[in-house]
């Protein structure tokens, strides 16, 4: 092949920014589907041939314009995926915007890039730090890489932005894409709201768990059949049947039904609690009868590790647990991520080997206007501040109302409010249902039903009496585990623009540290006055005020 100093310039400067795609592309072979158009303004226009006839992917007249006329349509800051490429003529004019964290090109056939190299020069997209190509990658792979590379505190909101003549020549293959990253931006932006809101608690519960949790010594036998209950109004018309279930199965109580258990006499096998947030102690004011096991998040309040001996610990998503499992004493794995405390109670009793579950007191809905059954933490809390112009049903239904998406529907001879959140956590509960092995049976109540595929075929799992879930062993004591991880924060390599690069750049362990302290830096962000900050003083900041932290505890 006669030389190309076009194409030799481009593939140097890619092999330092993605050797690995400079060298799929030098080895590739230029495609027969490209061709170029010379525009009016003397500059290469690639074409796609459809049919024999070239379809220009740019203006024939002034591609360089019609790239500006982008810029003046998507003024949007922050993380921005291209939907094809082209000869980048709609791209270049966002790198001189500051605001654009990073950039993010997919295009498919390794061929047709290294045809437009040949011909277009595009050093100043690939030696951007910001920028990142991913060529002939399915939709599988490219939410994969978005799930893993895109944090939301540092790069702002996700944009898609298409290039329409591109896209017309590859509909099927754009569209699996944009469909995938349509189903990963609503979870994403729901875990930022819930970060923001709560990334500071977890860090500074879990730092203050840690004692008890290296202390901590038992161990949860499988059971086969479990009985999970929720705290929906449905349970108190479920409590004579869940008795007379109760002489042969685990049960497995949240901990906002643990009230109604005991005023019906009723003991469970254990207890599980999520609530990051002090509300959670009001739960237990019923008492905890002390030889019940007291399942916890490692980021549960403190003050519920008081409440009893026979305490134990699982990992749930939070990036600091989940270092503690992989580096300090390994965590058994909870999943959290239904939103709710029944969500991981299921992921509980798929854990301890559960072939059959049963759901009782989980209505995903109001029944009849109520919010929990009787005895719960709502009923002495709402009767402490009732009188005779606010009585104890004002304040429940204020309780319920105070929620905008709130809709009403009629059962039979009576009738139900829902919610948005509500319906959330049923369909991330099917979900959950329909992809696990045990068998699951709803108990009649008032709640909305849930869709169940009972015929649907699943794994079989074999029940291991004689497997426990426990906890690991402790690597070290919890004052040096924090001492050596301090010091780990303090020796990172100080943070540069972008952080996208910074983070690349990092050893896995290094950006490992740094995970851990996304959860309060987004809180941090929205609200400790750092929201204006840009991401290397938020990222100092975080350090400086986790290490406070870690002194004060120590101290």
């Amino acid at each position: 092949m006669p030389d190309n100093p076009v194409l030799e310039r481009n593939l140097l400067a890619l092999s330092s920014y993605d050797p690995a795609l400079s060298a799929l592309v030098g080895a590739a072979e230029p495609s027969p589907e490209i061709t170029f158009l010379q525009s009016k303004t003397n500059l290469p226009v690639p074409a796609q041939l459809i049919n024999g006839i070239p379809i220009p992917l740019h203006s024939k007249f002034d591609p360089v314009r019609e790239g500006e006329k982008y810029l003046s349509v998507y003024r949007e800051a922050g993380y921005l995926v291209f939907l094809g490429f082209g000869g980048g003529y709609h791209i270049t004019p966002f790198l001189s915007r500051s605001e654009v964290s990073n950039i993010l090109i997919i295009d498919r056939d390794i061929r047709v890039f290294r045809s437009i190299i040949e011909h277009i020069d595009i050093r100043s997209i690939i030696i951007d730090p910001r920028v990142t190509f991913l060529i002939d990658m399915d939709a599988g792979q490219i939410t994969d890489f978005i799930l893993k590379h895109y944090f939301p505190v540092f790069a702002g909101n996700l944009k898609t932005i298409s290039l329409g003549s591109r896209l017309n020549t590859e509909k099927t293959y754009f569209q699996e894409i944009v469909t995938g990253i349509k189903n990963i931006i609503n979870p994403i932006a729901d875990d930022y709201t819930v970060q923001a809101r709560f990334g500071r608690k977890w860090f500074i519960n879990t730092l203050f768990n840690l004692a008890v949790a290296e202390k901590s010594t038992i161990s949860l036998k499988p059971a086969e059949k479990i009985i999970i209950t929720g705290a929906g109004p449905s349970l108190e018309t479920q409590v004579t049947r869940i008795k007379r279930m109760r002489r042969e199965m685990f049960l497995l109580a949240t901990d906002t039904s643990l009230p109604t258990l005991l005023s019906s006499g009723i003991s469970p096998d254990c207890v599980i609690s999520i609530d990051c947030q002090q509300i959670s102690y009001l739960h237990f004011f019923a008492g905890l009868p002390p030889d019940i096991p007291l399942v916890l998040d490692l980021a549960s309040p403190p003050i519920l590790t008081r409440l009893g001996k026979n305490l134990f610990f699982f990992s749930s998503g939070h990036p600091f647990s989940q270092y503690l499992s992989q580096t300090w004493r390994s965590f058994p794995r909870i999943d959290t991520s239904g939103g709710n405390v029944s969500h991981a109670a299921f992921s509980l009793a798929c854990e301890l080997g559960a072939r059959q579950v049963y759901l009782a007191g989980i209505d995903f809905s109001y029944p009849d206007g109520k919010s929990y059954s009787r005895d719960t933490y709502l009923y002495p809390y709402f009767h402490s501040f009732e009188n005779r112009f606010f009585p104890c049903e004002s304040l429940f239904f204020s309780f319920i109302a105070g929620d905008k998406t709130l809709s009403k529907e009629k059962t039979g001879r009576t009738f139900r409010y829902t919610t948005h959140q509500l319906l959330n956590y049923k369909e991330k509960m099917e979900s959950a249902i329909n992809d696990a092995s045990p068998q699951v049976v709803q108990l009649d109540g008032k709640g909305l039903s849930l869709s169940i595929d009972h015929d649907k075929a699943k794994p079989e799992k074999p029940f291991l009496m004689k497997t426990l879930l426990a906890q690991g062993p402790v690597s070290t004591d919890w004052r040096s585990f924090l001492r050596d991880y301090s010091e780990k924060l303090k020796n990172l390599p100080p943070p540069f623009h972008p952080i996208s690069k910074y983070l690349y750049h990092l050893s896995r362990s290094e950006r490992q540290i740094w995970i851990t302290q996304l959860p309060a830096a987004t809180y941090l962000r929205e609200y400790a006055d750092l929201k204006e900050s840009d991401n290397t003083e938020l990222l100092n900041k975080t350090r400086e005020w986790t290490l406070r932290v870690i002194r004060r505890i120590l101290q």
